[in-house]
């Protein structure tokens, strides 16, 4: 039966998960967020696919098991990650140190393993090295609270900020904990600039909506791995990034040509709301819109 991550995840915690980015079908990439507010046992039941969990919380007491054996016992501090290895059976007894908290787990299935793999120049999936709480990694911590926060908005834009995301941190893991492997690292290719006019060109068609990392990634002809370090290479931008700012552009030209009230202005060119507009505009521009109107006008 094919694994459903967020199901998956409820089973293991016995709550209700914020399937934060779930972009399961179409990159093999899963992130399920659940409150933890006392002791609990997880139960992970054989894994398919490697995950990785990770506490955002001090636990006081956590007891490992891998295929019937006690593999650890001892205090996690916050912050810290375990990588769960497909075909072994996991369970968890965690006691927390605080009265509430938030757990994380990350599913990266083949997919989205056999993608990063061959950005690596290797033709089979990446394989994680083991890992069980003992590694301070401040990246993936602070990675692991950025999709929290990014995935919880509803602000337009959502999908591809996820996805983009989930590249990123594939790539952290890749770069950190992959196992060695023969084969020569890729290079990064290059982004015409024919092809960077015709991604520019596809976001502006229809600005405003949800544009993925394989829409653009298609249009440059690569793969989502590799077009977001070729599009950061040729233009010291991530493809987010990129699209906030074209959104930016195109509400500058419509602020300082047509009568649209500024709310109306944020909707049309993908923004939630006209404090969404108005603080990425303030942050890209240097100043709100209603103040970039009064100078282009006066």
């Amino acid at each position: 039966m094919e694994l459903d991550p967020i199901h998956h995840a409820e089973t293991v915690t016995g709550r209700s998960q914020s399937g934060l980015s779930n972009l399961w079908s179409r990159t093999g990439f899963a992130a399920a967020l659940s409150d933890v507010n006392g002791p609990h046992v997880y139960d992970y039941g054989d894994l398919p696919i490697a995950t990785i969990a990770i506490t955002l919380y001090d636990v006081r007491r956590h007891v490992l098991i891998e295929d019937g054996r006690v593999r650890r016992d001892g205090r996690v501090p916050a912050g810290r990650f375990r990588v769960g290895q497909p075909g072994r059976n996991v369970v968890v007894d965690a006691i927390p140190d605080v009265p509430s908290g938030k757990l994380l787990i990350l599913y990266l299935g083949d997919l989205l393993m056999k993608e990063v793999g061959a950005g690596r120049g290797d033709g089979s999936p990446l394989q994680l090295m083991d890992r069980a709480w003992d590694v301070d990694d401040p990246l993936l911590a602070l990675s692991a609270k950025r999709i929290i926060e990014a995935s919880q908005s509803s602000l337009s834009g959502h999908s591809l900020l996820a996805e983009q995301m989930a590249y990123s941190l594939a790539l952290h893991l890749s770069d950190r904990y992959a196992v060695p492997s023969f084969f020569p690292s890729s290079d990064v290719l290059e982004i015409s600039a024919g092809k960077y006019q015709r991604i520019a060109e596809f976001v502006r068609a229809d600005i405003s909506r949800d544009i993925t990392l394989s829409d653009m990634a298609n249009i440059a002809g690569l793969t989502p791995n590799s077009f977001i370090r070729s599009f950061k290479r040729a233009t010291g931008l991530t493809p987010h990034r990129f699209l906030v700012g074209q959104r930016v552009d195109v509400a500058k030209h419509l602020l300082s040509s047509s009568e649209m009230a500024i709310a109306e202005i944020a909707l049309t060119v993908g923004f939630s709301s006209q404090s969404h507009l108005g603080s990425t505009f303030t942050a890209l521009v240097g100043m709100s819109p209603a103040r970039f109107r009064r100078l282009t006008r006066s």
